[in-house]
């Protein structure tokens, strides 16, 4: 991609910011991944007695950290996107900043009940939540200053380049999500039982939001290819067309809220399902097939992080896509599935922060062994998380359960959650050294960037 700001270039207010949110992205991740960690302690026999916390807490902690690693991440590495395309001005740095402050403060107060063990965890669809006023007040801040950084994107909407464009479409896609969130939390009658509310309350959002996370994966794709290729993996013109595809998609979500339907009847929720299963698979369909080319035709370089990025990311996400047409009924095939697609978004974003924005900011990472085996780490060890979930799904392991409660009385299913726990192991590794690569080039003194 043609840079809009340089490493010499990109002022001392956009430098700052664009750090800022990349530490909150690739910070909630590592903490993330310390919440996993406690979460294997809170399983192990005998230590789990040792532990400060209740029996709570693995629930807790579980919600905490899927809300940190996708959530978060997610919406923080957009914040982190708007930095680089959002028009130059002092009213547009100064949204950006109110949005940093603003979705920091939020990451810690969502921190406070799962440290405190407090509150009543729901590991309800797309965003759950622990049912405690600070978590509630943190998300919604959160929220706040994402929507604040991404509000000075609007005029993007007309541009004609195609990652500046793409990363409008998908801000505006994030503010139809927040619209369903708040219009579902206006219609939901009061004294709602808490597990169905919430259930209810994040899902059309919910599903907007994954709009929103395939575009943030494309423009991952675009970018990457630009930069590793001189060219996007499809014409401009027909790259902006499927992100507006997407985003107008996502625009019309809002609207079933107005059909007068029961906002807790089974006719609503279907709606969003339909949602997804109409609008979401064709624009990666369309620019998947168009990267695959450019994989294909070359030049192939393994040792490029940008075209590993390219290639891992693709291939992970279209297994979890096709792993979406054979789901079950309430069985470990649903996270097979979006293990794997999520898996490809999360590689697309680890090639834009080590190829795009740490460079970006004065602090490059070379390519080395290094670099190459968190890639592979990552995406192998997701893809045989995925398939394990598959293969216990298919034998009948519920999801959500733990314990006895997956009723694990056969080889085949034990054999299956063994392989789900290899590919664990092998995705988490990947992920530290991630992170690890990550933060301790963001925490570097500002001094240091050109030593």
């Amino acid at each position: 991609m043609t840079p809009l700001w340089t490493t010499d270039t990109l002022p001392a207010p956009r430098r700052s910011e664009l750090r800022g949110w990349t530490l909150l992205a690739i910070g909630s991740l590592a903490v993330a991944g310390t919440l996993a960690l406690l979460l294997g302690l809170s399983r192990t026999p005998r230590v789990q007695d040792w532990l400060p916390w209740g029996p709570h807490f693995f629930y807790r902690a579980l919600v905490t950290h899927v809300v940190l690693s996708f959530e978060v991440w997610f919406l923080a590495a957009l914040g982190a996107l708007s930095v680089l395309v959002a028009p130059p001005g002092v009213w547009g740095d100064r949204l950006g900043r109110a949005g940093l402050i603003l979705g920091t403060a939020g990451v810690v107060l969502l921190l406070i009940p799962a440290l405190a063990d407090q509150g009543e965890p729901s590991l309800n669809n797309y965003v759950p939540v622990v049912g405690h006023p600070l978590f509630y007040i943190g998300l919604g801040v959160h929220a706040v200053g994402v929507a604040l950084a991404s509000l000075r994107l609007a005029p993007l909407l007309r541009s004609r380049v195609v990652v500046p464009f793409a990363i409008a479409c998908a801000a505006l896609a994030y503010w139809a999500a927040l619209a369903c969130f708040g219009i579902a939390w206006i219609l939901i009658p009061a004294g709602t039982e808490a597990a169905l509310f919430n259930e209810r309350v994040f899902w059309g959002g919910g599903h907007v939001l994954q709009l929103v996370n395939t575009m943030i994966l494309m423009i991952a794709w675009q970018a990457l290819s630009e930069r590793q290729f001189g060219a996007g993996p499809l014409p401009g013109s027909l790259s902006r067309a499927v992100f507006g595809a997407l985003g107008l998609f996502a625009l019309a979500a809002p609207l079933a809220y107005a059909t007068g339907g029961d906002v807790l009847g089974l006719e609503h929720r279907q709606v969003f399902t339909r949602l997804l299963w109409v609008g979401l698979p064709l624009p990666p369909l369309v620019m998947g097939a168009g990267l695959a080319w450019r994989l294909v035709v070359g030049p192939r370089d393994w040792r490029s992080p940008a075209f590993l990025a390219l290639a891992l990311s693709l291939f992970v996400f279209a297994i979890g896509g096709i792993a979406g047409f054979f789901l079950g009924v309430a069985d470990t095939r649903t996270p097979s599935h979006y293990h794997a697609v999520i898996g490809g978004v999360q590689l697309g974003l680890m090639g834009m922060v080590l190829v795009v924005i740490l460079p970006l900011l004065g602090r490059s990472v070379r390519a080395g062994k290094g670099v190459m085996l968190q890639f592979h780490l990552y995406g192998w060890g997701q893809l045989v998380h995925a398939l394990g979930f598959f293969l216990a799904g298919a034998a009948g392991v519920p999801r959500k359960t733990t314990g006895l409660d997956q009723g694990l009385d056969t080889v085949w299913k034990k054999v299956s959650m063994g392989v789900v726990g290899m590919g664990t192991g092998l995705a988490v590794l990947g992920g530290v050294i991630f992170v690890w690569m990550a933060l301790v080039r963001l925490c570097r003194r500002q001094e240091a960037d050109h030593a």
